[in-house]
């Protein structure tokens, strides 16, 4: 479990949703160093602007549950 803190990972799949007018991302990402994808829901104003798969980014977590999403600076 994951307390809180960000951890590295790669942009598997994502898919920009609207629920009653309210936008979200569903995610799909690995960790660095594992091997079994993990999916999150997060809303637009939590991850970085034009998210694609492929990205490298820090997944922020609280709690074991993903609060943020950032893109890793090359």
């Amino acid at each position: 479990m994951i307390m809180s803190g960000t951890r590295p990972a790669v942009l598997q799949a994502l898919q920009l949703i609207d629920i009653h007018g309210t936008q979200f991302y569903d995610i799909v990402y690995i960790h660095a160093n594992e091997t079994t994808p993990r999916q999150a829901r997060v809303g637009v104003e939590s991850i970085y602007a034009a998210p694609k798969v492929g990205d490298m980014v820090q997944v922020r977590y609280l709690m074991n549950v993903v609060t943020g999403v950032e893109l890793t600076t090359q």
